[in-house]
């Protein structure tokens, strides 16, 4: 929770010094991206199947997931210094 807490601050932090620029933070769990093809087929699918199987919403991210969440933050002009979790409720577990 270490890594979770120094991120909050630093948007909130950040918030407050840029303001009124707004400042907000999307937090990624296991996201299925390119950047995880270079992993091994069988190893990539089972790491995706083991994490989807622990997931609250049974399943890994995708991009879209993520994206939707930087959207939602830019059509909210109410918003910042948040961090929100897109991760399948893995902070949770």
């Amino acid at each position: 929770m270490v890594e979770f807490a120094a991120l909050e601050g630093l948007t909130r932090g950040l918030a407050l010094e840029f303001a009124p620029v707004r400042v907000n933070c999307v937090s990624p769990g296991l996201v299925q991206t390119e950047m995880l093809d270079t992993l091994e087929g069988d190893g990539r699918k089972a790491m995706f199947e083991n994490a989807a199987q622990r997931l609250p919403v049974g399943r890994v991210g995708t991009p879209e997931n993520i994206a939707a969440h930087a959207l939602a933050f830019m059509a909210n002009p109410y918003m910042t210094g948040a961090t929100v979790y897109v991760d399948g409720g893995g902070a949770l577990i």
